[in-house]
């Protein structure tokens, strides 16, 4: 009996954590158990859930998702291979040495936090003992990102100019449909201003080559770091140690490498085409950086909350990848490579945002965010036609 209860346990499992809701990254990665992960796990008040959701994410996950963000970069690094074949990347040698820089790279997607103790969600799979990402609570986390979802949704049609999520609610509230949007280079709401989303990610850029040249301390208050406009989004006591290795003790040596990954993430998600349009590149260079070639410039920003997280996913592949680096250039690995070598060189930010202003060179200023083509209605005309294409 007990064995039959643990297959269907085992089976629910697999289902529930297959059936995760979109996340809004088109270059998607994959999450990394590690060891803590399990250990957490056997400590935890879920232990046979846990250890189950463990198992499908670090093992059933692989068969249908594609790591391209880890695959831009290690191909950005010194990995050497023709355009449409950046897969060929991801050895488990080139991983394992750059593992801190990709736990950076991760972060966006699926940041560690802190669930509250004295008011934690009334999920019984949710400990808040344990710092919550989707490897160490899998379940916890399926049904508060489903949560997030489905509040942003009801929000955002009720108070369609702001954001769904802001200060006091959960990290991945925030980041994935909440005023955070810009970790991704999206814009917080539809309607946004194009002007305001870069300047936002300009922000975030400027704190994170702070810290990634050690010019920021990591064990400040974010508030008092003084990058503009900062404190409004990290207004508590919360320092970078905090933000981006709770829980995750042993990152917090090379947090610098962390950091410059979280920047590549927001980078290569503007080169998305679920995440924000960009016009062809005109052949130009960097008007006060020309060693470098300008990539195109931005049209729009787009915002997720309103997307169909199926069209989304359409981007989040190898394809796309192919599709970008073959028919472009600079690609977004291009780009990517230009960042990381100016971090290598300790390059100061006055020079890094140089080439931050020409890599998100936009169109327009005013032009408003919105969700793009990736919505219900186009979804639903996709089907049709793959219907109406279908033989008889």
């Amino acid at each position: 009996m007990k064995q039959c209860l643990a297959v269907r346990r085992f089976a629910a499992a697999v289902v529930t954590v297959c059936m995760l809701p979109s996340i809004a990254c088109a270059f998607q990665i994959l999450p990394r158990i590690t060891d803590v992960d399990r250990k957490l796990a056997n400590l935890g008040d879920s232990q046979l859930m846990d250890g189950i959701g463990q198992w499908v994410v670090g093992n059933a996950l692989p068969m249908i998702k594609n790591p391209v963000h880890e695959a831009i970069t290690l191909n950005a690094l010194d990995c050497i291979v023709q355009a449409g074949f950046e897969s060929q990347c991801l050895t488990p040698d080139a991983i394992r040495q750059n593992q801190v820089l990709l736990y950076g790279v991760r972060w966006p997607d699926d940041p560690p936090f802190g669930l509250s103790k004295s008011a934690p969600p009334r999920v019984v799979d949710c400990n808040p003992k344990v710092t919550l990402r989707s490897t160490s609570q899998p379940k916890c986390w399926k049904t508060l990102f489903s949560d997030a979802d489905k509040t942003a949704k009801q929000r955002i049609t009720v108070k369609p100019g702001e954001p769904a999520f802001g200060p006091g609610d959960y990290l991945l509230y925030r980041s994935h449909f909440g005023d955070l949007q810009f970790f991704h280079s999206m814009a917080a709401f539809d309607g946004e201003a194009a002007s305001d989303t870069v300047r936002r990610m300009k922000m975030w850029a400027q704190f994170l080559w702070g810290i990634g040249t050690s010019t920021i301390p990591k064990d400040r208050f974010i508030r008092t770091v003084g990058v503009e406009q900062l404190e409004r989004y990290f207004p508590g006591d919360l320092t970078a140690i905090n933000l981006f290795a709770t829980g995750i003790v042993e990152v917090r040596k090379d947090l610098d490498k962390v950091a410059i990954g979280v920047l590549l993430h927001m980078l290569q998600d503007s080169f998305s085409e679920a995440h924000a349009g960009r016009n062809a590149e005109t052949g130009a260079t960097c008007e006060f950086a020309p060693r470098f070639a300008q990539p195109g410039s931005i049209r729009q920003f787009y915002s997720y909350a309103g997307q169909s997280g199926s069209l989304h996913d359409h981007e989040d592949t190898f394809n796309a990848l192919g599709i970008q680096t073959l028919q472009f250039s600079p690609s977004v690995v291009d780009v990517s490579r230009a960042f990381l070598t100016l971090w290598q060189e300790k390059a100061s930010w006055a020079d890094a945002e140089k080439y931050f202003d020409c890599a998100f060179a936009l169109e327009n200023p005013s032009t408003k965010a919105g969700p793009g083509p990736f919505i219900k209605e186009a979804e639903t005309r996709r089907e049709a036609k793959s219907n109406d294409s279908n033989w008889n």
